[in-house]
């Protein structure tokens, strides 16, 4: 292994707290630190970095605070357990939280020069269109940091192939959520009808959803509101609802102790092995083997 440049993960996340563990490994590009404290109250936020920097949020919640990207004030988000945070490279993050007294979190710092070996040739990927983003929720992303945080204490031969790949999936998903993230207003859903369908379909994902009900909910024609929700959230309904049942079973994969029948259910998947399809596909692995890695 190659070690990345010197860098203190207590920096940037400043609170007074005793110290439960701290384990870090780097590998070429790539560098993570896992940090268990206690009594943190009130934390700190201070990130301005050459490198790319993910945050894993592994225990404790954020519940309350401010928070400043590029010197502008943001809305807080509440940051779960296994939310991601990341500020790419020559940008800042700073603020304040309180949340619980016991927390853990990951920290990933990857040298900008890995974005550009992985991704300057791809078709329609632009480089500059990183942007900063807290306290978000991305299935792949955050089961691709776990695994980064499993090779901490494995490091073996096969560890730099396998963390540069989890980082690539990180980046990869990463540069897609830039996509949806585009300022697509013009011809868009306005703000009461685009807060109208999600709320219709966050209550809704326990079942069929179907065009016509979305469409109810903005007097819209269906083609109409397909059309003026894609250029809303850069992403099909069908599509988006498909996420959101992802992140949901996700969830509850990691959260609940519900059979992996009854989360079928509970997000809108026909049976189980509908749900086990679906969600191989899209993380490459069962729900069960989720659900186990997680918990490592």
């Amino acid at each position: 292994m190659v070690a990345t440049r010197a860098f203190d993960p207590f920096s940037i996340r400043r609170a007074e707290h005793f110290t439960l563990s701290h384990e870090s490994a780097a590998w070429r590009s790539v560098r993570a630190d896992l940090i268990r404290r206690t009594g943190v109250g009130r934390q700190e936020t201070s990130i301005t970095a050459d490198d790319h920097t993910i945050l894993l949020n592994v225990g404790g919640m954020a519940k309350e605070g401010e928070d400043y990207v590029d010197g502008r004030r943001i809305a807080f988000t509440q940051r779960r357990v296994g939310s991601l945070s990341f500020i790419p490279a020559n940008h800042t993050w700073t603020g304040w939280d309180n949340g619980d007294p016991t927390a853990s979190h990951l920290v990933i710092t990857i040298d900008k020069r890995f974005i550009s070996d992985h991704f300057e040739n791809v078709p329609g990927v632009h480089l500059d269109r990183l942007t900063p983003a807290l306290g978000f929720q991305d299935p792949p992303a955050q089961f691709a940091a776990r695994r980064i945080r499993s090779e901490i204490s494995l490091q073996d031969p096969m560890s730099i192939l396998q963390v540069e790949s989890h980082a690539a999936i990180i980046f990869g998903q990463l540069f897609r959520l830039s996509g949806q993230r585009r300022p697509y207003l013009k011809g868009g859903l306005a703000p009461k009808a685009l807060h109208d369908i999600l709320e219709k379909i966050e209550t809704s994902l326990d079942r069929v959803i179907t065009l016509a009900e979305l469409a109810r909910q903005t007097g819209l024609s269906e083609y109409h509101m397909c059309r003026a929700f894609r250029l809303s959230m850069g992403t099909s309904p069908h599509a988006f609802i498909s996420q959101r049942r992802l992140e949901r079973a996700s969830d509850m994969l990691r959260f609940s102790s519900h059979s992996i029948t009854e989360i079928a259910s509970l997000c809108g998947y026909y049976s189980s092995s509908h749900f086990s399809s679906a969600f191989r596909r899209e993380m490459s692995i069962s729900p069960t083997q989720y659900r186990t890695a997680w918990k490592k």
